[in-house]
């Protein structure tokens, strides 16, 4: 070991397989993350000088700094208020596009596709944008692609390919026209609408105070499932068409939160990983992402724990 900079011999570095075994890494660090959670490898850390992109590296064009910061298990980010976000914000499920941009740019290369089957408000798309990718996004109410074009034309962007629909009655036409794209990100529905329990007022304190209940009207809209049985089902159906969608290799990003229903926490995003595991993917990790700055409320206080629940799990599975 180099005393003076704490890194490992270059000839003693391990490296990973293509099934993603360890062969040889150097020692993992936090390296020098910038206020969004980014890490550049050309401001330090300790890969130093080794912070390029390794010519082995057919996933991505991250830096070798980049690469294990993105692979940590647990996400903070403190991301601005952006392109469009007064627009986006309707939608009360909006992504930030810089973190969706950060995931696209961790499972794909420049020029490559993207395909959004619950695009919404477009943050999937403007990510891609960011990063010079092409993307596909899917949506089945018009109004928040409206949004997403109001967005583009404010900031100047060429808008990506959008198709109105549902999910379920698009992606098998994509199928039939042979579509294969090179990542699927999208941030579907976390749960179905049901009643409001995570107090009921039994404690004294009310539930979360939103104008927003659900989606859509449409009974096609997954968080009008019926039963979260009825949701996981839905999601089963729409992960069977994503595995032909996808180049053998790629990977599918899927973001979700759990929810808490008549006293239970329910693990919404285990249910949907064992259904996607099902249809054929491997799961290949989960991130937990929070965003800084996101509200906590006295649920059970103080008789019983009643979790605020602030992170998303972003579950990652791969075409193999």
């Amino acid at each position: 070991m180099d005393e003076a900079t704490n890194v490992e011999p270059a000839s003693t570095w391990n490296r990973c397989d293509e099934e993603g075994e360890p062969t040889a890494l150097p020692p993992a660090t936090d390296g020098v993350p910038g206020a969004d959670g980014r890490l550049d490898g050309r401001r330090g850390g300790r890969l130093g000088k080794h912070g390029v992109r390794h010519p082995r590296n057919q996933l991505n064009d991250l830096t070798g700094n980049e690469w294990m910061f993105f692979t940590k298990t647990v996400w903070q980010t403190s991301l601005p208020s952006e392109l469009g976000h007064e627009l986006r914000r309707q939608h009360y499920a909006n992504k930030p596009p810089a973190l969706m941009q950060q995931i696209i740019e961790f499972f794909t290369r420049p020029g490559q596709t993207v395909l959004d089957p619950f695009a919404g408000v477009g943050g999937t798309l403007l990510g891609a944008s960011l990063c010079g990718r092409r993307a596909t996004g899917v949506e089945l109410e018009q109004r928040w692609l409206d949004i997403y074009l109001e967005v583009c034309r404010q900031e100047q962007l060429e808008p990506q390919e959008i198709i109105h629909g549902d999910s379920l009655e698009v992606l098998p036409g994509l199928v039939e026209e042979d579509r294969q794209y090179d990542a699927i990100v999208t941030d579907p529905p976390y749960s179905p609408a049901l009643k409001k329990t995570m107090c009921d007022g039994r404690y004294g304190w009310s539930n979360r105070s939103s104008p927003f209940e659900s989606f859509s009207a449409s009974p096609r809209d997954f968080r009008n499932a019926a039963s979260f049985e009825d949701f996981y089902d839905r999601m089963e159906q729409v992960g069977a068409l994503f595995l032909q969608l996808l180049k053998p290799g790629a990977y599918a990003v899927v973001m979700l939160r759990d929810s808490y229903q008549n006293g239970e926490y329910i693990p919404a995003s285990f249910h949907v990983a064992e259904r996607l595991r099902k249809v054929g993917f491997k799961l290949k990790g989960v991130k937990i992402w929070y965003q800084t700055g996101a509200p906590v409320r006295p649920y059970g206080y103080p008789f019983t724990y009643v979790p605020n629940i602030v992170h998303h799990d972003i579950l990652i599975f791969r075409k193999e």
